[in-house]
């Protein structure tokens, strides 16, 4: 370390200070610099022209370094002092690199879908701008917090000066509180999100609040069954077996794709040539029901509504999978993204995100026509291998890599450079907004094409299926609106560009046919406000399943069905 500090030059420094004198220090340094998102929203709440603005900004600035500093106290052992504050400094650091730069909120939900993400999809947010920022920002301070000396009183009297140092943080911040009452009241009842801002000390505690329920919690039980009592109903089965055909539902779980950017939506590009020719019906007003994918797939799935949706709950029931499987039906998974989230646990399952085909897959990833390899095989050995579930009927699910950010350029072949120049980098705010939106619209007309493709299998199938596909994205995203990129914003605050998502169905003239769905009706519900909730049921529905889950009134093709009517 000497040798290392005589080579920067400061060898001749004496970097000597007091343990309180450092906390408060460092404290000052994480309100100032690390916690810019929190400042540029708190700013715009305060009119700083008056003495009362400027009297309150200042009390906030004074509360929180006073907050910290009792926080830093509380942990300032001299065994673990530097350590702790190097930590503090580059987490801080980090977390207000992804603030600043994406408009992002590290709340439970964010931090929950940071871990059950995989390397492949982390690894495109690690650019040279986020190691230059926490090199610059957390390293560089961390390193001087290495090379200071601290001073050590002896034991009783650095007890003492700690303690007053302590105690004066405490009364300092319960003091500017009661002084500012009246606004800090005031703005934070009206806008509690800003204590999501506050960097690290709202991270630390989301992160608390996920480990403690996803860890520590151990009362939760077995997964409670829902759904034994599914069946599926008479008039669906004698119009099935009229018809001589099983039935094939194919669910497309879609990725990080906007509903304002399909051109069936009247977007003014063409993004959807191919979808445009395919008869299909696309539902322009439906919401999701989270803002990233760890939310929103378990919710989709889900008994619950949005509403009544908890993510640490989720996993302690059953879902639409057993649903359908508890009645007959045979259920596969097929992934080209980073898992089922625990919705596909007790169904089969298949990962072909690294499947061994040179034309549609590289080393880091496959594109999503890989997930029709080889289907009709794998239709036909799922049926195999439940014998029990005689009748052959199908729910299958593809889950895409779709338009998931930052790298849109990596998520569609050669052929799909449409619209140019694109961006290239994979931190997006370093892009011009034409060039991003190029490469975001490419994907979108990249998943235009293989939900073509999709719909070109089920119609080579149908003399074996009656076929139905739906296709809806988990959530959406933010392309610079209002400075904001990517997603994962608690819902509240998210914009409509997080939430508003695409939903496009596509029925067969067999499965119309022979159980009575009137497309044209259809049709003339495109504008009906739906969302993530409708799924579960439709689902139901179209497979005929009778269960004390199933609500009619939420399921999206029962009302434009003329002749199989529910008991």
């Amino acid at each position: 370390m000497k040798r290392f500090i005589r080579g920067i030059g400061v060898s001749d420094i004496n970097l000597n200070i007091s343990a309180p004198a450092l906390l408060w220090f460092c404290a000052l340094y994480i309100v100032l610099v690390d916690n810019q998102y929190f400042w540029t929203a708190l700013l715009k709440l305060v009119d700083l022209s008056t003495w009362s603005g400027v009297s309150f900004g200042l009390g906030i600035f004074a509360i929180l370094t006073c907050i910290f500093s009792v926080i830093f106290h509380t942990f300032s052992a001299k065994i673990i002092l530097k350590p702790m504050l190097m930590l503090m400094l580059i987490l801080s650091a980090s977390v207000g690199y992804f603030q600043t730069k994406y408009g992002v909120i590290v709340d439970k939900s964010m931090i929950q879908n940071v871990v059950e993400t995989d390397y492949k999809e982390a690894s495109e947010l690690i650019g040279f701008s986020l190691l230059f920022h926490i090199a610059l920002f957390g390293l560089l301070p961390a390193l001087v917090i290495g090379l200071v000396k601290v001073r050590y009183r002896p034991f009783v009297k650095e007890s003492l000066i700690r303690l007053l140092s302590l105690l004066v943080a405490a009364f300092l911040a319960a003091f500017l509180i009661w002084a500012n009452y009246k606004n800090f009241v005031l703005i934070g009842r009206e806008h509690r999100e800003l204590r999501l801002f506050v960097n690290p000390t709202s991270p630390l505690y989301e992160a608390y609040k996920f480990t403690k329920s996803q860890y520590f919690i151990t009362a939760k039980g077995p997964v409670q069954a829902i759904g034994l009592d599914a069946h599926q109903g008479a008039q669906y089965l004698q119009a099935r077996a009229a018809d001589g055909k099983k039935t094939l539902v194919v669910l497309v779980v879609g990725e990080t794709a906007r509903a304002k950017d399909f051109s069936l939506n009247g977007y003014a590009r063409e993004t959807n040539p191919e979808l445009s020719r395919d008869n299909v019906i696309s539902f322009n007003n439906t919401y999701s029901c989270g803002t990233s994918t760890a939310e929103s797939v378990p919710c989709m799935f889900s008994h619950f509504d949005r509403v009544d949706y908890s993510s640490s709950d989720a996993g302690q029931y059953e879902n639409l999978l057993d649903v359908l499987s508890h009645s007959g039906v045979n259920v596969l998974w097929r992934d080209n993204n980073s898992g089922c989230k625990g919705v596909c646990e007790r169904t089969s399952f298949e990962d072909v995100s690294n499947l061994p085909d040179p034309k549609l897959c590289s080393t880091a990833e496959c594109f999503d026509e890989i997930l029709l390899h080889q289907l009709q095989e794998k239709l036909q050995e799922t049926i195999q291998k439940n014998p029990q579930k005689n009748n052959g009927d199908i729910f299958l699910v593809l889950h895409q890599k779709g338009s998931h950010g930052p790298a849109y350029f990596k998520r569609y072949p050669e052929a799909f450079r449409r619209f140019t120049p694109e961006c290239t980098d994979g931190a997006p705010q370093n892009c011009q907004k034409e060039t991003l939106l190029n490469a975001y619209d490419n994907s979108i007309l990249y998943t235009d094409h293989f939900l073509h493709q999709t719909i070109g299998f089920l119609k080579g199938v149908s003399g074996e299926y009656n076929a139905v596909m739906l296709y809806a994205s988990d959530h959406g995203e933010s392309l610079g609106e209002n400075g904001l990129y990517l997603h994962g914003l608690p819902y509240a605050l998210s914009p409509d560009e997080q939430r508003h998502v695409p939903m496009i169905a596509w029925v067969s003239n067999g499965y119309s046919a022979s159980f009575g769905l009137d497309q044209q009706c259809l049709k003339k519900h495109y504008n009906q406000p739906y969302s993530h909730d409708n799924i579960f049921h439709s689902m139901l529905g179209l497979f005929g399943v009778q269960t004390n889950q199933y609500k009619q009134d939420h399921d999206i093709f029962r009302q434009c069905v003329t002749t199989i009517k529910s008991k």
